[in-house]
């Protein structure tokens, strides 16, 4: 018997094949009118919504063709052509930074683990990059592991597993990935240059300039390689190639945006190619903030008037000894700025290790020791009473600080004729008990809270080296010392530590201090550069995260208020 809906389907076909899709498109609907499960008109109609654009649909009418015929392997291999340019559009997608887009168009692919390998790796790598996008980096981990697992030779993923890595504060874990990809792919520039990254950070030198400098024999122009050459110069003391790959770096590009999918603020942070700029990362969290970091001393004329919009500027530079490049650059800014601006300038530079004790001078109960800064021009030890604590012009964080009991051990120093540097009169300040304490505090709008206790038996006392772990009482010394700070230091230097934070006027600043057995406080440094973070929660040190937030939250309620306050003030 001859079946109508043949010619029906027929007809559909040639108009189809001849570009008539309006009129091939009712044909093959009146043909599955009749018969909802007709697997030639399911596939040609698929086909048809394919050539229109429409991937979903035609993935759907695919997906029936399969499902009644699992044997047909002309409708298999039209899924997967259209799976794949399904993926494709999720790559288009996360080029263009539309995650929120992406995730939902990868989300329409109803069972990933139902595809085909290649497929399948590809999509679990997409749904690695919209997660990384978002900040959710255990997410992200998951999947590109996923689709390591399935396709173990797909360098991309190796690449993006180790950012994740480092950004989710697994450096080892980082490094091997890193170097699975390198092995997988010699000549991949990204991760030569995540991998300097994450051995400089390491402290190793050496291995991380191999890095960038590989990088550099396959880009001579790739700013984050000539970044990190920078810093790797200048803590080795090549000062002169440090500039040289600086301005390699930043007269290339001098603004960098870090972007959040669904920002609540935007957030201008001025910043130095010298270093010793304030720790960002988690002031500014990354999945509700975006940051222009602008390094202004390499802004192009007009530069500042073609900026992307932004709510808040906070100066990002902390270090007054770094901040010399930028002092002209950024006060001409800040002078037509008509945003809030938090940490200005001028406060930043009153605390410098050697006019710390003129600003602070007069508050009760506290010991600022005396600060000579030395030049090449300047006279070594001259008028200096010894001992003294040496240290480098704009290092941080007890970086290369040693003990120098005369003159002839400081003129012995390497390079003391060639660099800048502080000599601090070294005042004993074990307790007691024998221990010495370190503790710090953040300032928010000059109120205090606490941040750590480090306890050491050494006089250089360094949270990373004052093995917390090694010893219960001092966590819970610590924690006492967050719940209430009072009980640990006492009254005075409770007061002294109001005063202090009066007397910075800065908007987020810190001190590191300690308590002599007098009672009094022993002011170590106060400034800007302060780094405050979250512990890995679970992790040995995750009780610290109460107090941590405490000052995160005071911080982000400070930015909206300020905000705020500018909005309703016009």
């Amino acid at each position: 018997m001859h079946d109508p809906g043949q010619d029906t389907l027929a007809l559909a076909l040639a108009h189809h094949q001849a570009g008539r899709h309006e009129a091939a498109e009712a044909l093959y609907r009146q043909v599955l009118a009749g018969d909802p499960g007709h697997p030639t008109a399911l596939y040609l109609y698929g086909w048809l919504q394919f050539e229109a654009g429409q991937i979903e649909p035609a993935i759907a009418l695919l997906r029936k063709v399969v499902a009644l015929r699992p044997d047909n392997a002309k409708g298999h291999a039209a899924l997967t052509e259209m799976l794949a340019a399904l993926l494709a559009r999720v790559r288009s997608l996360l080029a263009t930074e539309r995650a929120d887009e992406a995730r939902a168009v990868l989300e329409r692919i109803e069972d990933p683990a139902a595809l085909a390998d290649p497929l399948r790796a590809e999509a679990w790598f997409l749904s690695g990059r919209i997660a990384k996008a978002f900040h959710e980096f255990a997410t992200a981990i998951d999947a590109y592991e996923r689709a390591i697992a399935i396709a173990p030779g797909f360098a991309a993923a190796h690449l993006d597993l180790g950012n994740c890595f480092a950004e989710n504060g697994q450096p080892d874990a980082a490094e091997r990935a890193l170097r699975n990809a390198l092995a997988i792919e010699p000549g991949l520039k990204e991760a030569h240059a995540s991998l300097g990254s994450v051995l400089l950070l390491a402290g190793r030198e050496a291995e991380a300039e191999q890095c960038c400098r590989a990088v550099l024999a396959i880009d001579p122009d790739m700013v984050a390689a000539h970044q990190n050459l920078a810093a790797i110069c200048a803590e080795t003391g090549r000062e002169a190639e440090a500039k040289m790959h600086r301005d390699a770096a930043y007269r290339r590009q001098s603004l960098f945006i870090e972007s959040a999918m669904q920002p609540h603020v935007t957030v201008l942070m001025p910043t130095t190619a010298e270093g010793g700029n304030v720790p960002g990362k988690f002031l500014f969290p990354r999945d509700r903030c975006t940051v222009l970091k602008w390094f202004v001393e390499y802004a192009k004329p007009g530069e500042a008037e073609r900026l992307p919009g932004y709510d808040l500027v906070f100066n990002g530079i902390g270090d007054p000894d770094a901040a010399v490049p930028a002092e002209a650059p950024l006060a001409r800014f800040l002078a037509t700025c008509t945003k809030p601006v938090l940490n200005p300038p001028q406060a930043v530079a009153r605390t410098r290790r050697d006019r710390l004790a003129r600003l602070l001078a007069g508050i009760e109960e506290i010991v600022v020791p005396d600060v000579r800064r030395i030049d090449p021009t300047s006279p070594p030890g001259a008028g200096v009473a010894f001992p003294v604590l040496l240290r480098s012009a704009g290092s941080h964080g007890g970086a290369g600080v040693r003990l120098v009991h005369s003159p002839a051990e400081l003129a012995a120093v390497p390079d003391f004729a060639k660099r800048s540097w502080y000599l601090t009169r070294f005042v004993p300040y074990r307790s007691a008990d024998g221990w010495h304490r370190k503790y710090r505090v953040i300032f928010i709008e000059g109120q205090p809270f606490p941040y750590h206790l480090a306890i050491s038996r050494h006089w250089l006392v360094h949270y990373a080296t004052a093995h917390m772990l090694s010893d219960a009482a001092k966590g819970r010394e610590e924690s006492a010392f967050f719940e209430n700070p009072r009980s640990r230091i006492g009254a005075p230097a409770t007061a002294a530590l109001s005063a202090i934070g009066a007397r910075l006027d800065l908007d987020f600043a810190g001190i590191d201090f300690s308590i002599l057995p007098d009672g009094r406080l022993l002011v170590f440094e106060a400034n800007a550069t302060m780094l405050v973070h979250l512990e890995a929660d679970p992790g040995p040190f995750s009780y610290r995260n109460r107090a941590v937030r405490r000052i995160l939250d005071a911080f982000a309620a400070m930015v909206s208020s300020r905000i705020a306050f500018a909005a309703a003030a016009g």
